[in-house]
């Protein structure tokens, strides 16, 4: 294989932890895309295992890969790294348990635009290809108005970072901030559609990426208790996100309810799920929760619905009961009763 050239048209940024399974096929998904001008940034983040090796190992056979090493401080310093190394007119991320699909780049590299963001499919490990977006060129966030409660609030279209290529000019100066532990990634796409700079969305349908949803990490598997606070940290980048794409004041608030409606329900499935929270903080959750009227009516109406009754009557009974205490009650003696992991 070539050297990578001074300055690549493409660079592609992968933190890597405890990926040794995956790392390959991943990596030989990117370099079998045929594209030379390419500079491939592995990210090291303090990994455990052997992942570091194997990094070096592939560094050695390919000059289009850089391998830096540091210590764990999760998945946004590593990317911030990535940023800083990255030297591509065009900036990228994969997950090192994703891959991409053949021919995404054939389609992409001709469509790139030095002012523009080019946004692809992605095909999950379940099977399901689910894309919200007609192909098509819009010429400004503002075309997609109509859309962006779908984008942002139903799915994570705009949100995500892997169905993306960005021009490097829109991501100079800007890094993910590392105080955040979820959100980082849509924090950061909702100011770069917010850059006045941004010229043009040209969307590809097509399925370019291969999602692993059910990664070790994901946040199905995980107890997160921070999606709330999530909400609130990125709210200000969301407002000023809705301002840009030109919302009124009633269409911005709107859009804000229903996403903080969104959280609260995804917060309260994993707060009634599997999982040890401490007693106070499933209480406080479960109570601004509650706080939030249309999430309250969502969740009560399906504990309604739920068909399986036996196993939903203790929900049904604090919804009829209008009591989160008895509810986070309920879900810490189910909590003692669930196996250590």
């Amino acid at each position: 294989m070539g050297e990578c050239s001074t300055q690549p048209l493409l660079t592609v940024i992968i933190p890597v932890y405890k990926a040794v399974e995956t790392l390959g096929p991943c990596l030989e998904s990117i370099l079998s895309q045929g594209v030379q001008a390419l500079q491939v940034v592995l990210i090291v983040d303090g990994s455990p295992d052997e992942s570091g090796l194997l990094c070096d190992e592939w560094a050695k056979k390919d000059g289009r890969i850089q391998v830096i090493h540091q210590p764990n401080r999760g998945a946004s310093a590593a990317r911030n790294a990535g940023l800083a190394a990255a030297k591509g007119r065009y900036i990228t991320f994969v997950d090192a348990d994703d891959r991409l699909l053949p021919g995404l780049y054939a389609r992409a590299l001709p469509a790139l635009e030095e002012n523009g963001l080019y946004l692809f499919g992605v095909e999950f490990s379940d099977g399901t290809v689910p894309w919200p977006l007609e192909s098509a060129r819009y010429e400004s966030l503002s075309q997609l108005a109509p859309q962006l409660e779908k984008l942002v609030v139903d799915t994570g279209t705009l949100a995500v970072l892997y169905n993306k290529i960005y021009p490097a000019r829109l991501l100079q100066g800007r890094r993910f901030d590392e105080r955040l532990a979820i959100n980082e990634d849509l924090e950061l796409n909702l100011r770069v559609l917010a850059d006045p700079a941004l010229e043009a969305i040209q969307v590809d349908g097509t399925p370019g990426y291969w999602y692993q949803a059910e990664a070790p990490g994901s946040l199905s598997r995980r107890m997160r208790t921070d999606l709330l606070e999530a909400e609130e940290a990125t709210r200000p980048a969301y407002r000023a996100f809705l301002q840009a794409a030109g919302l009124d004041e009633a269409g911005q608030q709107r859009l804000l309810a229903a996403r903080r409606t969104n959280v609260c329900t995804a917060q309260y499935g994993l707060l009634t799920g599997p999982g040890k929270v401490a007693f106070g903080r499933r209480l406080a959750l479960l109570r601004q929760i509650w706080a939030d009227k249309p999430a309250r009516a969502r969740l009560r109406k399906r504990a309604q619905t739920d068909p399986n009754r036996l196993l939903a009557l203790p929900y049904r009974v604090c919804f009829a009961l209008n009591s989160p205490a008895l509810l986070a009650v309920f879900c810490q003696l189910k909590g003692l009763r669930e196996p250590s992991t």
